[in-house]
C-alpha cells in the first residue's frame, strides 16, 4: 500500500513538474499576465533565462525564441537591462526548457562563449553547438558541433565554464555509447558524461576534443559543474546505480594530465526509479576549497531536498540536511558561496502560486538561518539559480513565464 500511495504521489508530482516553465525586477504583488503579446521575443515569454557575470561586473542574460537567441546586458547590477540583442547566425532549433537551456560564459579576455543543444529530427536526439564572440558580443562566430561522434542520438544538458586560460570546459549527457551498443546487441542503461575542452585554431576558429568521463549516467538531469583548482573541474550528475537506483555521483578531472583524480557516489537515498526524474544538482567552491552540494531526491532512505558540504572532493560528506518543506513540493536548489556564506535558494508550491525561497549559512554551512520568501509566481516557474559576479555581488535570478525575468541582489 505504501508503495502504492508513493507511486500514486510521484506520478502526480511529476505531472506538476513538467508544467514548470519559469523576471522583471518588480515588487512581489505586481504580476503582469503577458498571455496576448507571448508570440514575440520578449524575454517575459521565455521559458528560460540565462544570466552570467561579465568580469567588469555586468549582467548578461540570455533567452529564445522559436529558433533564435537574444541577449542583454545591465550596467547596474541588474536593475534595468538595456535593449535585447537577436544574435546573428544562430537560425536553428534549440532546447530551452526546465533542465536544458542555453549557457554563456566568459573569458578575460573579451570572449563571450555560448553553448546549446540543438534536437535533431528524430525525438531524443540532439547536439551540443558552440559559438563565440571574440569582441564582447558585437559578433559571433558560425555556430560548429561539439560532440565529435556524428551519430543521431542524444547529446543535451550542457554545462559551460571558461578556465584562467580562457579556454572553455563543456561537459553534457552523451548517447554514443548506449548507440553503438545496442547495435552491438548489448544492453545499457543510461547515458554517459563527456567532456570538451577548446582550443583556438590558427584561423582563428575553435575545435574541442571529446572525452567520456563516466558511462551509466541519468539521461536528463541537469549536470553541476565548478572548478576546482588551476586545471581541476568537479562534476556533480544523477548516476544509475545497480537496478535503476537514481542517486549522485561526483568527479574531479584534471584537463591539463587528462586524468580522473576520484570519483565518489555522493547520496544515498536510494531512489528506485525507472525513468528520469528532471531533477539535477547543484554544486560550488568556497575559498577553503569546501564543496556545497544541494539535490534532490525521492527515495526510501531520503525524501526532498538536501544540502551537504565535502572537505576532500566526495569522497566524504557531512550528514544532508533538509531543506524546504517538503510537503509543499521543495525542489531545484541552488547553492553559491562568498566567504563564510552559503546562499540556497529553491522553489515550492503552495497550492495557488509558486514561492521562491532563500536560506543562509554564515559559517560555511554548518548551520543555517531560518529561510524566507523572496518573490512569488503565479504564472508557472523556471529553476532559479545565483550568479556570483567575481567582485563579491551575488544575484538570484529566476524566470516567471509570462510575468517576467526577476533578478535581485542577495
Amino acid at each position: 500500500m505504501v508503495n502504492i500511495l508513493f507511486s500514486t504521489f510521484f506520478i502526480v508530482f511529476m505531472c506538476w513538474c513538467s508544467q514548470l516553465s519559469a523576471h522583471q525586477h518588480a515588487p512581489i504583488k505586481k504580476e503582469r499576465n503577458l498571455d496576448t503579446l507571448c508570440n514575440i521575443q520578449k524575454i517575459a515569454c521565455a521559458k528560460t533565462v540565462t544570466v552570467s557575470a561579465h568580469p567588469n561586473g555586468d549582467l548578461w542574460r540570455v533567452w529564445t525564441h522559436k529558433n533564435h537567441m537574444f541577449y542583454a546586458v545591465s550596467h547596474n547590477q541588474g536593475a534595468q537591462f538595456n535593449k535585447r540583442v537577436k544574435i546573428k547566425g544562430i537560425d536553428e532549433p534549440i532546447s530551452s526548457r526546465g533542465e536544458n537551456r542555453p549557457k554563456i560564459a566568459f573569458g578575460q579576455n573579451g570572449f563571450v562563449y555560448l553553448s546549446w543543444a540543438m534536437p535533431k529530427e528524430k525525438k531524443y536526439t540532439a547536439d551540443i553547438r558552440f559559438s563565440y564572440s571574440k569582441n564582447n558580443g558585437l559578433h559571433f562566430s558560425k555556430p560548429i558541433t561539439v560532440n565529435n561522434d556524428g551519430l543521431l542520438t542524444g547529446h543535451s544538458f550542457n554545462e559551460i565554464l571558461v578556465t584562467e586560460n580562457n579556454q572553455p570546459i563543456i561537459t553534457w549527457l552523451d548517447g554514443r555509447d548506449k548507440f553503438k551498443a545496442t547495435l552491438a546487441g548489448e544492453k545499457t542503461n543510461g547515458s554517459a558524461l563527456y567532456l570538451a575542452k577548446g582550443a583556438l585554431n590558427a584561423d582563428g576558429s575553435m575545435h574541442f576534443t571529446n572525452r567520456q568521463l563516466a558511462n551509466g549516467t541519468c539521461v536528463c538531469c541537469r549536470i553541476a559543474m565548478v572548478q576546482t583548482g588551476k586545471d581541476k573541474v568537479s562534476i556533480m550528475w544523477r548516476h544509475i546505480f545497480g537496478d535503476n537506483i537514481r542517486d549522485f555521483s561526483l568527479l574531479t578531472y584534471d584537463f591539463k594530465d587528462k586524468n580522473i583524480i576520484n570519483q565518489n557516489r555522493v547520496t544515498f537515498d536510494d531512489w528506485y526509479i525507472n525513468g528520469c526524474p528532471h531533477q539535477g544538482a547543484a554544486i560550488d567552491i568556497d575559498d577553503q576549497q569546501r564543496l556545497h552540494l544541494t539535490w534532490f531526491n525521492q527515495g526510501q532512505k531520503g525524501k526532498g531536498l538536501f544540502y551537504a558540504y565535502s572537505d576532500n572532493l566526495g569522497q566524504t560528506r557531512s550528514h544532508p540536511v533538509s531543506i524546504g518543506n517538503l510537503s509543499q513540493q521543495a525542489m531545484h536548489a541552488n547553492v553559491k558561496t562568498n566567504g563564510k556564506n552559503v546562499n540556497l535558494v529553491w522553489i515550492e508550491f503552495n497550492g495557488k502560486a509558486h514561492e521562491l525561497w532563500h536560506q543562509k549559512s554564515i559559517n560555511s554551512g554548518a548551520s543555517f538561518l531560518k529561510p524566507k520568501i523572496m518573490a512569488r509566481s503565479k504564472t508557472g516557474a523556471d529553476r532559479p539559480f545565483i550568479i556570483s559576479d567575481g567582485l563579491g555581488n551575488h544575484y538570484v535570478s529566476w524566470q516567471r513565464p509570462k510575468t517576467g525575468h526577476w533578478i535581485e541582489k542577495l
